[in-house]
């Protein structure tokens, strides 16, 4: 696919921009968790639908469960904030939020929801306020799937070119992980490559 609407140049700016961000985001579960947490350097691709299966088949297991959260965000720029977590990681979050040994469904996946919205508005809030601009977020939802199952036949019709922002954060003492994935459609590239450009202006101005 051709990224000539999305340089390199682009890539690198938004890249140093999301780590910034998920820095924020790190230490605002940090400080949830009460422990500390790392967050992988962000990945950043353009490709297609079929680029987006074959990279999620790539980090995912087909054949394990996973708490997938999503949520979409619009504004000037727009798309969906993707959180997951193996069944194991969504246990332990709920153990230690709820401070007890068996936490139950509803205590899960209330944990799970509540983790995504921190990292969620954190995340994208700060990419926004870096590029000047505001989004409106709307109501997550949360599902028990495989692996194979993240993205359904019906996001086939919402994107065709589309940037992939992935990474994985990480609190070993409590045995929680996760990954994340930010989906931005063919309108909202157009979009981010101009607040880029308008903010490489004000820097170089």
């Amino acid at each position: 696919m051709q990224t000539d609407e999305f340089s390199s140049d682009h890539l690198d700016v938004l890249k140093e921009l999301m780590n910034i961000a998920m820095g924020n985001a790190t230490a605002s579960i940090a400080d949830l968790l009460q422990a500390f947490g790392t967050m992988h350097i962000p990945h950043l691709t353009i490709t297609d639908m079929d680029g987006l299966k074959k990279y999620i088949d790539e980090a995912l297991k087909y054949d394990e469960k996973y708490y997938v959260t999503k949520q979409l965000f619009g504004g000037i720029i727009g798309g969906e904030f993707i959180f997951v977590m193996t069944d194991e990681s969504a246990a332990n979050l709920g153990n230690y939020l709820y401070d007890v040994s068996q936490p139950n469904d509803a205590d899960i996946m209330d944990a799970v929801i509540e983790l995504t919205n921190i990292l969620s508005s954190t995340i994208i809030s700060r990419l926004t306020e870096e590029l000047k601009t505001k989004v409106q977020f709307f109501a997550p939802s949360t599902e028990i799937i495989s692996g194979n199952h993240l993205i359904g036949d019906e996001d086939t019709l919402n994107y065709h070119k589309i940037i992939i922002v992935s990474t994985v954060m990480e609190f070993q003492s409590h045995k929680i992980s996760g990954q994340i994935f930010i989906l931005a459609r063919d309108e909202t590239i157009i979009r981010l490559r101009e607040l880029i450009d308008q903010k490489l202006e004000e820097l170089y101005a």
